[in-house]
């Protein structure tokens, strides 16, 4: 029934949420539907918001969604973009989003903006950039309210009310967290309990937003209490889960992520979609792996016939996947299924827990794949995975153990069999266990027979060398791997592997059979620990030929791999401690390892930067050398450079060194040899670095030339023969050195050697000479020498280059060359090592002689990457370039002849239309052509071609006048360089672009605007003269300083010609000059350069020279033209400038003609730096009619501009008081002034002390709404000195902690120094007056903080602390009702507070709001009765039960007293003075008893007043009185002694009340037990009927039983009762020496009653009638025996006679 319930409210409440959402944001659609209205005003035109550097940062610090466009000046594009970005103004408001546009290059670099127009999105100051269309204004839109736009990483999003509706209705699968409003927690603010929850809630779900992301499940959170009031969700934080707009509630914990994430998951579908298999990404697939226990994979192939088939049987066992908790997806990726080592498609796989498992059975048999998958969810087995699922979970670090087998093999089968015994036992170890059925992988690890298994843990491998058919002992060998740190022993293919991939490897080269090694080893294990603290992996290796490869020659041996270099251990392997401490300092500090020639091998293959030290360690001056040359390697090391040493001489012949030692340095295999002073390691520190940082001729011997040119295809070399410094060969290399950048660009190598082996052999006879091998081919330079430019000439000729009958081989670099050198050229581009491609050049070979007739240039290039820098579909492909201009060859590569056709037809048709270029030839246009016009269009714009044909007629034109006209419709590259509209046209000069905004439809309009920018040249060129007389007569000069010989000075020319025409507007006048002495003089030795004089005064620019704008701003910057400390002159645009970047400006318009103008300037100048201290720019503008704008109609005048308002104020006073405008301007600047008084430290403490009422207002400096607040505050100051409360501000943080205020601004009022802080509005300061005087005249319960409630709990003795939150509608009123009793508990001594900390009040165990702490003397009691009925709570607080501590005697006042005595039968008062001495002692003792007083049911309390004693009539103090229903008894005893005081609370004698059954407790009774042998107890039930009337009559023979010496008491015990039998009540119980006996009769009849007691009394045994009877037959027959024997007795007989008498 109840889940019934449940489930109904569930589908209720989402029911809700469904319909009411859009009620939300459109509720206000239809709400004017009666009547008529008035048409609404017209609104004015939407326009994005200009705002300066400072405004924006402000912005971003502001708002939580800004939007900012970013132009340039010259950029045509951004109108156009501007004025679409308009008409989405509005909607960018109505969602939340601040839109604003901003000029500034200088910024725009700083968030990598480079081409304008651009658009940045920032979410919570978080900047992302927009690479759509900015044309497209609806997409913009949807960028800006998307999902995707407000993704941030790792963070799930905050949304707002509108931007939510959009998701929920764009996006399928989205989860939103709603949490309460900011104001209720403010960032970073965690002292209520919702907030934390929140929180926590919050940091544990950011964990799994990027899964939720990539499984397509948007994640975003919303602080909106009124929408999640809407929607009913209750408390927050809450989850609400969106699927197709259909929502559903998660009721599970939020902190558990992992739950919420399955929740996610198993919860996308709502029933109504059609029932298949998802389709997921290669992403998503991942983050599934990871998230979902139970996940069958198919990896399919949508155009495969076999694939859909599978997919339809599969759908039929979806649904039953789905009851027994295994997700199903789908996924067609090919790249994906290589990944995962699928080969063949389609293929089910199965992971469970992340372990995947290959399905090998039939895929048409859905019943037997279901059938599998159950099999495989209830029985644990080793999975089978794929190599790239092993490197997966091996890079992971996991603990695995792998077994290498073949499934056709009968051992692995038996193996696997047995090992399927201990694989829940691994995991129970937390080991995975799966198994690999791949050769080539097991050969990887060096496993040439399986089967075999190898343990993995952080990456190390170990080799199980045991039986694996004993499952046993490989159990416990994997248990002791997980528990025990031995050194891991590994193959040479793991060595390789974990080099690789482990920054520090420390490797024991051992012989397992050798005594030396196994002894060794025994002290190595010593140290696996401390290695492992280290970072430092410990391995063993136990392979010679791995050893050799290394160079190890001797066994063992340790060397330490540090990211890849070795160094080797010298030391002795038997002191581990030694070992340990070199292999950390090895780690720590840098020094040069010493290699093998095996190991330097493998480092020249590996390193791009290497040089190597050959020496000799047995000789002096070598240890002498390398020991300087340790002083350089940490240098090396910043710089990339890897410095190694090797003593080995037979190496270093190798490289042909004949004398040690000697250096040679190696860039990308490619040597250098070091001719310098070895001992000098500054000059070898200069030398490595130029030789990493520039190209030079290196210098080689003749065995490394011989591996240069069989290793490169171009390689110079200049054979000096013996050459000695001075000598015809040594200046010719110098000279030559002048050519190696030129040839290093055209991918040639240049060396040089002074051996002549190599030359012999190529027939040098003579020196020097000049070699190029041109892939191994020797070509002999004939020519000058000494003429470096000839030899590069020749070097770099087509004919020089050219082989003839064979297609060459060239790199990059060199294709670049012979493209921009060669007007028709054929490139074959293929990769290395591709079969196809070898055969189509066997074909290729056979056309390039047909080529080479027709003067086309036919090569090869298989350099790296190269598809992606040519920018090419596919490899290999063939291209035929015409003028740079590319056509791609679409045909059969292998018919040589009909490409050889093509390409014939290519080169002879001419071009009569505009040039289609790619992006690479594009960019080689612009930095090579000098004038260059490009038409961007679009294939999907309908007037591209029709504008095209039109401008086809100007193509030829164009060429006459040396502009080069291309076309490019590469859509991305043109919104790179900021262009959105299409079509359009750009004219680039030297590299520089101008837009084109004319007409681009009319080709003569654009043939007169391209030939006007190519004759534009506007800035004057000046001699030393002119630059003279130009700084002394203009105010702002511009000077660029150029070198007339370098190239790049016609770009940056242009560059400032572009901004010279608006810079004068400034009044900046921009001049050119190539004079290298007057560029040197001011400060530029290698121009280019700008110097900017002002008046004389001159500064260097020192930004971006080629960026035109940020140049402009920097000459126009307000910073930069003022020039003097006088008041600056400015015409109107420097005005605009100061306008935009100042916030507060002071304008004192003037006139030549005005004759008070002088004397007003003279005066104000005495003001202006004071104005500059207060933030005030001040400026003078002689403009008439730019006054008449402001509204100034007579001269001269004073305006004052501010942020916040749009129109100035003029000043209205004396303009010859310098002092009253210098005060006239501070206070429009801050009309607030300084009237609330300002305190602080010790003076601040001792007023609220002191003070009887006190506002402090707490704020803080830089907080804008402190000061607005302040503003509003400082109407009311007057108000509350009239009401007398002192009002004071401070920004005192020290004080501000002491009472608890973390966030600014607050009000806190102190009352008689009791704080009570202010909870309203700050900022509507009549409220805030209204409630000071509320505070002042009424006594309200105050609020407080943390702070001042621990104070408050240690100082107050009687605290009662209600705990609520805001908007919580049912806190209000409670709260109304407890200042009812506010005055009620201050007579009680109970100090009532109130205060909103959630964290707080989970301390005190306070689940809900809102709740009630009692802290008697700092202890707690939280209330647990109904707050809503305020007489409760009063009773509650005051309540004995409540008030008492144990061992603690309760101080009370007067009020408290005398509600004790009315309310408790049993009350000892401790009368005492607080300056009495020995009260003290005294109170100690009784301490001692107040635990056992209670447990006697007897209150203990202590008072300190002199009227109280008074009014009981107390005369010595101290005093100790025992009041029984208050009746007083005065203990005479000693005060001293507490067991006498107890005894005596305790006696009978003092415990009984006449006429009156006395009530006791449990300890009571017990005593009474103990010291009365009759005693007599009432047993009841308190408000029962029966008890009540019993009472009442048993009351009437107290006195009788006192008579009687039996001790009448009571006890409403019901519990206790049973322990005697008692299971009825009301009862009477007698107990006679402790035995009881219960009492059978009426108990309304208190006769029988005392008979009962007074028989029990005086009887020994208790006597029934039957034994009366006995007794009374006894006694009868007693009497009447002793009748009969009286009276029937015979008489006696006659006495007999005497003989004497007869």
């Amino acid at each position: 029934m109840t889940f019934t319930r449940l489930k109904t409210l569930s589908l209720l409440v989402c029911a809700l949420l469904a319909l009411s959402f859009p009620g939300y944001v459109n509720g206000g659609a239809n709400n004017n539907k009666k009547g008529s209205q008035p048409a609404a005003p017209v609104e004015p035109e939407a326009v994005i918001e200009e705002v300066n550097a400072k405004q924006l940062e402000k912005l971003l610090a502001d708002k939580d969604y800004v939007a900012v466009f970013w132009y340039a000046r010259s950029c045509v594009t951004c109108d156009k973009v501007l004025a679409e970005l308009e008409k989405i103004d509005d909607d960018t408001d109505s969602f939340g989003v601040d839109f604003v546009k901003i000029n500034d290059k200088r910024l725009a670099k700083q968030y990598g903006i480079k081409n304008f127009p651009a658009l940045t999105y920032f979410r919570e100051k978080e900047p992302i950039i927009y690479d759509g269309d900015l044309m497209d204004e609806e997409g913009v839109l949807d960028f800006l309210t998307s999902l995707e736009a407000m993704d941030l990483p790792d963070r799930i999003e905050e949304v707002n009310s509108k931007i939510l509706q959009k998701i929920i209705e764009d996006t399928d699968f989205v989860a939103v967290l709603f949490c309460p409003d900011h104001e209720t927690c403010p960032p970073r603010v965690m002292d209520k309990q919702q907030c934390r929850k929140c929180a926590k809630a919050l940091q544990e779900l950011e964990n799994i937003d990027d899964e939720a992301d990539q499984l397509g499940i948007g994640f975003v959170k919303i602080h909106d209490e009124a929408l999640a009031d809407e929607y009913n969700l209750g408390s927050l934080p809450a989850l609400v889960y969106y699927r197709h707009q259909t929502p559903i509630i998660y009721e599970g914990e939020l902190q558990r992520e992992e739950d919420v994430l399955e929740w996610l998951v198993q919860n996308k579908s709502t029933g109504d979609e059609d029932d298949v298999i998802e389709d997921v990404t290669s992403k998503t697939l991942s983050t599934l792996i990871s998230n979902i226990d139970n996940l069958v994979v198919l990896f399919y192939d949508h155009g495969n016939d076999d694939s859909m088939t599978v997919l339809e049987e599969l759908e039929q066992i979806d649904d039953d996947c789905d009851k027994h908790g295994i997700q199903f997806v789908k996924i067609d990726d090919a790249k994906a299924a290589g990944d995962y080592g699928i080969d063949s498609i389609p293929a089910i796989v199965y992971f469970e827990k992340e372990i995947p498992n290959v399905y090998d059975g039939d895929l048409m048999d859905e019943e037997q794949i279901l059938k599998w998958l159950l099999g495989q969810l209830e029985r644990d087995e080793i999975e089978d995975v794929t190599d790239e699922m092993l490197d997966t979970m091996i890079k992971e670090g996991r603990v695995i153990a792998v077994l290498f087998y073949d499934n056709n093999d009968k051992k692995s089968q038996k193996v696997l069999e047995e090992l399927e015994n201990i694989d829940d036992e691994c995991d129970a170890l937390g080991i995975t266990f799966v198994k690999i059925d791949n050769p080539e992988e097991a050969v990887e690890y060096g496993i040439n027979k399986v089967p075999k298994l190898i343990y993995f843990e952080k990456g190390i491998p170990t080799i199980y060398e045991g039986n694996l058919e004993d499952e046993e002992k490989l159990l416990k060998w994997l248990t002791d791997q997980t528990s025990s740190d031995q050194i891991e022993d590994i193959t040479d293919e793991m060595l390789d592997l974990i080099i690789e991939k482990m920054p520090h490897v420390a490797v024991l080269f051992y012989d397992k059979d050798q005594k030396k090694s196994q002894k060794i080893l025994a002290e190595l294990e010593n140290i696996d620990d401390e290695c492992d603290q280290n970072d430092i992996a410990f391995v063993k290796i136990d392979d010679d030929k791995e050893a050799k490869e290394w160079g190890i020659d001797e066994i063992p041996s340790i060397v330490l791999f540090e990211r890849g270099i070795p160094h080797i251990y010298e030391g002795d392997l038997m002191k581990e401690d030694e070992l340990l401490g070199w292999l950390v300092h090895q780690k720590r500090y840098s020094e040069i390892p010493e290699v093998t020639d095996e190991m330097k091998d493998k480092l020249v293959e590996n390193t791009e930067h290497l040089a190597v030290i050959f020496y000799d360690k047995d000789d002096k001056q070598d240890m002498r050398i390398l020991n300087e040359l340790e002083n350089i390697d940490d240098e090396l090391e910043k710089e990339g450079i890897v410095i190694v040493r090797i003593d080995n001489a037979a190496e270093a012949k190798e490289y042909g060194l004949d004398h040690l030692p000697a250096l040679i340095y190696f860039e990308n295999k490619i040597p250098a040899l070091y001719e310098g002073d070895l001992m000098n390691e500054d000059e070898v520190l200069e030398w490595l670095l130029v030789q990493k940082k520039t190209a030079t001729i290196e210098e080689v011997t003749d065995e490394i030339l011989v591996n240069l040119i069989n290793e490169h295809e171009y390689v110079v070399v200049f054979f000096t023969g013996p050459c000695e410094p001075g000598e015809t060969c040594d200046h010719t290399l110098n000279a030559l050195e002048s050519i190696d950048d030129e040839l290093d660009e055209a991918g040639i190598i240049f060396v040089t050697t002074e051996d002549t082996g190599v030359a012999k052999k190529y027939n040098v006879k003579t020196y020097p000479r000049l070699v190029f091998f041109r892939n191994r081919d020797p070509l002999h330079f004939t020519g000058d020498l000494d003429d470096e430019d000839e030899v590069l000439a020749w070097i770099t000729d087509d004919e020089t280059l050219e082989i003839p009958g064979k297609i060459e081989e060239v790199n990059v670099k060199m294709l670049d060359k012979i493209l921009a050198e060669n007007d028709h050229v054929v490139v074959f581009f293929y990769a290395e090592g591709d079969k196809k491609a070898q055969k189509i050049l066997n074909e290729l070979e056979n056309i390039d002689d047909e080529c080479e007739e027709k003067d086309i240039d036919f090569v090869k290039t298989s350099d790296d990457d190269i598809d992606k820098e040519y920018d090419l579909p596919s490899l290999p492909a063939l291209a035929f370039y015409r003028h740079k201009f590319r056509t791609i060859y679409t045909g059969d590569l292998m018919k040589e002849e009909e490409i050889l056709e093509w390409v014939i037809d290519l080169h002879e048709s001419t071009a009569d239309v505009i040039e289609s270029v790619d992006r690479k030839t594009l960019q080689v246009l612009i930095n090579d052509v000098e004038h260059l016009a490009v038409f961007f269009y679009d294939d999907e714009c309908e007037s591209c071609s029709e504008i095209l044909e039109e401008l086809e007629n100007i193509d030829d034109d164009t060429d006459k006048h040396g502009i080069q006209f291309v076309k490019s419709n590469d859509v991305k590259l043109a919104h790179e360089i900021g262009i959105f509209a299409f079509p359009a046209l750009v004219y680039y000069e030297t590299g520089v672009p101008i837009m084109y905004d004319g007409n681009i439809a009319s080709n003569q309009d654009v043939f007169n605007w391209i030939l006007e920018q190519k004759a534009d040249q506007s800035i004057q060129l000046i001699n030393r003269d002119e630059l003279f007389e130009y700084i002394g007569t203009k105010d702002f000069l511009a000077v660029v300083f150029y070198k007339e010989d370098d190239p790049d000075s016609p770009r940056v020319l242009r560059h400032i010609e572009l901004i010279d025409d608006e810079a004068a507007e400034y009044g900046i006048y921009i001049v050119k000059m190539h004079d290298k002495l007057m560029a040197k003089k001011y400060g530029f030795r290698n121009p280019p350069g700008l110097t900017y004089f002002r008046k004389g005064k001159y500064i260097n620019y020192d930004g971006d020279i080629d960026d035109e704008e940020e140049v402009l701003d920097w000459l126009t910057s307000p910073a930069n033209m003022e020039m003097t400390d006088h008041i600056e002159q400015v015409n109107r645009k420097m005005f605009e400038k100061i306008r935009k970047n100042s916030d507060y400006v002071a304008v004192i318009f003037y006139s030549d003609e005005c004759k008070q103008c002088p004397r007003v300037l003279a005066e104000v100048e005495h003001i202006d730096d004071e104005a500059d201290k207060a933030g005030i720019d001040f400026v003078k503008i002689d403009d008439k009619q730019m006054a008449k704008e402001y509204g100034v109609f007579a001269l001269p005048a004073i305006v004052f501009f501010k942020p916040t308002s749009k129109e100035p104020v003029i000043y209205a006073g004396d303009l010859y008081e310098e002092e009253q405008i210098l005060t006239w301007l501070i206070t429009q600047k801050d009309p607030s002034g300084d009237v609330i008084e300002d305190l602080e430290g010790e003076r601040l403490v001792h007023l609220i002390e002191e003070s009887g009422s006190i506002a402090v207002y707490f704020y803080a400096d830089g907080c804008e709404q402190c000061t607005k607040v302040l503003e509003e505050l400082e109407n009311i100051d007057d108000d509350c000195d009239k009401h007398g409360i002192t009002f004071v501000k401070t920004r005192d943080f020290s004080v501000a902690d002491g009472y608890g205020v973390h966030e600014y601004p607050a009000l806190v009022y102190f009352e008689g120094g009791i704080p009570n802080v202010f909870e309203g509005e700050l900022s509507e300061e009549e409220e805030v007056l209204q409630w000071l005087i509320t505070q002042k005249t009424e006594d309200r319960i105050e609020l407080i903080t943390r702070q001042m409630l621990e104070t408050m709990v240690e100082e107050t003795q009687y605290l009662a602390v209600y705990f609520y939150k805001i908007n919580c509608n049912i806190c209000d009123q409670i709260l109304e009702g407890l200042e009812l009793i506010d005055d009620e508990c201050d007579v009680f001594g109970i100090h009532m507070v109130k205060i909103q900390d959630p964290q707080l009040a989970k301390r005190y165990s306070i689940k809900t709001f809102p709740a009630l702490v009692y802290f008697r003397n700092g202890n707690p009691l939280l209330f647990e009765g109904d707050l809503q009925n305020e007489q409760s709570v009063l009773e509650w607080l005051i309540d004995d039960d409540n008030r008492e501590l144990a061992d603690e005697i309760e101080e009370v006042n007067e009020r408290m007293l005398d509600r004790l005595m009315a309310e408790s039968t049993l009350l000892v008062v401790f009368f005492y003075d607080d300056d009495c001495a020995e009260c003290e002692e005294i109170l100690e003792e009784l301490e001692e008893i107040d635990g056992e007083a209670d447990m006697f049911g007897i209150d203990f309390v202590k008072i300190a007043s002199m009227q109280a004693a008074k009014t009981y009539e107390i005369v010595n103090i101290p005093s100790l009185v025992y009041f029984r229903k208050q009746v007083p008894v005065l203990y005479d005893g000693d005060l001293h002694q507490h067991d006498k005081v107890i005894t005596w609370l305790t006696s009978q004698d003092v415990f009984e009340i006449k006429n009156e059954i006395e009530e006791v407790n449990r300890k009571m009774l017990d005593k009474l037990l103990e010291e009365n042998e009759f005693l007599a107890v009432f047993f009841y039930e308190h408000n029962q009927p029966d008890s009540t009337a019993a009472l009442e009559k048993l009351e009437n023979i107290d006195s009788e039983t006192d008579n009687l010496d039996i001790t009448f008491v009571k006890m409403a015990d019901s519990r206790y009762a049973k322990k005697w039998g008692v299971t009825k009540l009301p009862a009477m119980v007698y107990f006679r020496r402790r035995f009881p006996s219960i009492y059978r009769g009426d108990l309304l009849s208190e006769d029988e009653v005392l008979e009962w007691l007074r028989k029990n009394r005086f009887r020994q045994p208790e006597l029934n009638i039957f034994m009366y009877a006995l007794i009374a037959l006894a006694v009868a027959f007693m009497v009447y025996t002793a009748f009969l024997l009286q009276c029937f007795k015979p008489a006696p007989p006659p006495p007999v006679q005497h003989p004497k008498q007869s």
